[in-house]
């Protein structure tokens, strides 16, 4: 299963040692860490692209960014963006009707413009198969684009065990 992880994934794993006080986080962070062992296993694919790197880059915190970089390098995720690299021919580009799809959820969620070129590189690319966020109203506003499934930890824990 090819996993596409957007930013608060890289923020979480940084995070996993701390034990948030809310039931709903706790249990997303248990089952981010079973979803890293399997990785590490080699049973998933973990995937990220240059937008993740960027706005990791842009972390204004600098301890906090130098220790995002280091979760970030640390775990080797295959870096990959759907419209860029690596670069197949023919070149796919997003169509109008993708490009109204993607306006049409930052409209409907103003939040999410920052994520806008994530979400298309994980929902309008059929080599992936799940966007992996920790960030609910992500997972919950859009759920999904094109084929790709936005899930949480759990969700994705739940989907895999069943396979």
């Amino acid at each position: 299963m090819n996993i596409f992880i957007e930013t608060s994934v890289v923020n979480n794993i940084l995070d996993l040692d701390e034990k948030p006080q809310d039931p709903f986080g706790k249990s997303q962070m248990v089952c981010l860490g079973q979803i890293l062992e399997r990785f590490s296993k080699g049973t998933i694919s973990l995937i990220v692209n240059p937008s993740v790197l960027l706005q990791i880059k842009g972390t204004k915190d600098e301890e906090r960014k130098n220790a995002l970089l280091l979760v970030f390098n640390r775990f080797n995720f295959h870096d990959f963006t759907a419209f860029v690299f690596p670069l197949t021919f023919p070149l796919h580009f997003l169509t109008k009707e993708q490009y109204s799809e993607i306006d049409q959820i930052c409209k409907e969620h103003p939040g999410l413009k920052k994520d806008r070129k994530i979400i298309a590189d994980a929902g309008f690319n059929d080599k992936l198969d799940v966007l992996l966020t920790t960030d609910k109203d992500l997972a919950h506003q859009v759920r999904q684009v094109g084929k790709v499934k936005f899930m949480l930890p759990c969700e994705l824990l739940a989907t895999l065990e069943e396979h």
